[in-house]
């Protein structure tokens, strides 16, 4: 078909009439927007180690005072030549005196012995002879052994009526304490046993009290 140059003019008048929003309209449609991604979870870091807890110190224990030593409460004298020993003591407290020992020319072997200086009415003073005990004491034991005294008035003494035996002088030298205990079953005095055991060596040693099996 043949068009006339008049009719291709308005032709191409049309065309270039047309909106542009018709143009647009053919167009392809727009593409959907994409979606945001997921956002990945967190991973938690893990937490760092604690520093392990230093031990305590051990408490150090503060070392104990060191008591010296008191002086002894025997005081012994030796006579190796004529073979006698003298020991001596105060009661705790001062409320009576002993006074003894032994002599090797005695004819029997044991300590000998005499108290002195006590004020009291613990002890018979009518001459007649008293049965007493002394205790010779430990940590957690003791010794009783008997004792007869005799009151001297010229003297103002309470004499051992024998000998102590032998055996006395074991307990006597381990003991911490030595306890008089009268007829009435009284403790009259006692004495500190520091100083005892080289009061026991040199009776045994000096005057020959032989040693028996405990």
């Amino acid at each position: 078909m043949i068009f006339a140059k008049p009719a291709l003019k308005t032709a191409a008048l049309l065309l270039a009439a047309m909106p542009v929003t018709a143009a647009m309209a053919q167009s392809a449609p727009a593409a959907r927007p994409a979606r945001p991604a997921a956002a990945k979870p967190a991973v938690p870091r893990p937490a760092a180690p604690k520093p392990a807890a230093k031990p305590a110190p051990k408490p150090v224990a503060a070392p104990a005072p060191v008591v010296p030593a008191g002086p002894p409460a025997w005081t012994v004298t030796t006579d190796e030549t004529r073979g006698v020993v003298q020991i001596i003591a105060d009661a705790k407290g001062g409320t009576a005196h002993f006074s003894g020992g032994c002599s090797r020319a005695a004819s029997t072997p044991g300590m000998v012995g005499a108290l002195t200086n006590y004020h009291g009415d613990g002890l018979r003073t009518d001459g007649e002879i008293e049965h007493v005990a002394f205790y010779a004491r430990g940590a957690d034991w003791q010794d009783a052994f008997s004792v007869r005294l005799r009151y001297s008035a010229a003297n103002h003494a309470w004499l051992f009526d024998r000998p102590l035996a032998p055996v006395f002088l074991n307990s006597f030298s381990r003991g911490a304490t030595l306890a008089v205990v009268n007829s009435r079953n009284q403790e009259v005095f006692a004495f500190d046993l520091t100083g005892s055991t080289p009061a026991v060596r040199a009776m045994r040693t000096v005057c020959g009290i032989p040693t028996p099996a405990q």
